[in-house]
């Protein structure tokens, strides 16, 4: 049996606690980088309330290597030779226009909404938080509590006995602020780079 040596053991440690997290309230999108290998990246996402994860581990797809190694509750999801997730979040956080990533294989989809609360959502208070940030905006620009409403979509395709992509499947939705949004781009910077080096 191998063992790690020393700096690879620093480098897995450094990997875990550079997780990248965006949370709203109780609910918290998790991503993380797992293994860069023939060019292929592969991600790991969560949806956890509170501590708990989400979704039920039994009803996931467990067969053959690439699904056997998931972790509890976890979606995969692949881009090849880089990532194209941080460029994406900071596009939007640069031009303030709706964007979204998908990977090659489309098993998630990450759609982020600037300035915008999910279409249902409508609520005075909401209303009136919105006109006050747009009000803001002529004068000072970018302000760190914009909102953002993330909308990451998993395809039906990860639970057991589905065979095909179907466009079908769940989503978490959270609404998260500017510095939320900043932040979580930047653990996922540390993330990326721990895994090319």
């Amino acid at each position: 049996m191998r063992t790690m040596t020393g700096k690879r053991k620093i480098k897995e440690k450094t990997r875990r606690i550079n997780m990248a997290k965006l949370q709203s309230d109780g609910l918290t999108l998790d991503i993380k980088f797992m293994v860069f290998k023939d060019e292929w990246i592969e991600y790991e996402i969560k949806f956890y309330w509170k501590d708990d994860i989400i979704v039920n581990d039994s009803i996931l797809k467990r067969e053959g290597e690439y699904w056997g190694k998931r972790s509890t509750g976890a979606f995969l999801a692949n881009d090849y030779q880089k990532d194209f997730l941080i460029g994406t979040i900071r596009d939007i956080l640069q031009t303030n226009e709706p964007e979204y990533w998908e990977p090659l294989e489309p098993d998630a989809i990450i759609a982020i909404y600037p300035g915008t609360f999910f279409p249902f959502l409508k609520s005075h208070l909401i209303e009136e938080e919105t006109e006050e940030n747009e009000k803001k905006k002529p004068k000072k620009g970018n302000q760190p509590d914009d909102i953002f409403t993330i909308i990451t979509f998993i395809d039906s395709y990860t639970f057991k006995n589905n065979r095909a992509y179907s466009g079908e499947g769940i989503s978490l939705h959270l609404i998260v602020t500017r510095d939320d949004l900043e932040k979580f781009a930047d653990e996922l910077e540390i993330e990326y780079q721990n895994l090319k080096s």
